[in-house]
């Protein structure tokens, strides 16, 4: 981040030739509003970028405060992203922390739904299970072909296209 702020301020490119060619890449996504450094969002207008332990500060206020739900790492992440707050390992943090979060570990909610036996689907009268289309008349292909048949066997998922030159009833 410090980067950044140094090209945003003065302007001043990095020696190295990489380095330099990434600051510029990524330097339209950010701007310097009052000292304070802020990212463009795509869905968001302005977040304002955070270092260190105010990050670490954000991501447990949001996990564990007031409001806090103990919600997972990536709904956690996108509740901080809507909230204002960007850095570079949003996402990550947030993954992590929800991982060493004794309650989230502890009291994790356990799947409570019981298992049945499979059911066969019985078809109520032969072929229901089927779909014939016929589509065309398409300019003629080689051999006069100007129609196509479509057969669907739902109950097998297979699928049947013939090319013919006529329908006939």
């Amino acid at each position: 981040m410090s980067l950044l702020i140094e090209y945003l301020k003065d302007e001043q490119l990095p020696s190295h030739l990489t380095e330099a060619k990434k600051l510029v890449r990524d330097v339209a996504k950010y701007i310097i509003v009052g000292e304070q450094l802020y990212r463009r969002g795509f869905s968001f207008p302005l977040l304002r970028c955070l270092e260190g332990e105010e990050s670490q500060y954000v991501v447990k206020e949001v996990h564990e405060g007031v409001c806090g739900t103990h919600i997972g790492g990536r709904t956690l992440a996108s509740k901080i992203a809507s909230a204002g707050y960007y850095w570079s390992t949003l996402k990550n943090d947030c993954m992590e922390y929800v991982k060493k979060c004794d309650r989230c570990q502890r009291f994790v909610e356990v799947t409570t739904t019981l298992f049945e036996k499979l059911h066969s689907v019985i078809s109520p009268w032969p072929f229901y299970k089927w779909g014939v289309d016929i589509l065309g008349p398409f300019p003629p292909a080689p051999g006069q072909v100007k129609y196509l048949i479509v057969a669907i066997d739902n109950s097998l998922q297979k699928n049947s296209i013939l090319a013919t030159a006529k329908i006939s009833g």
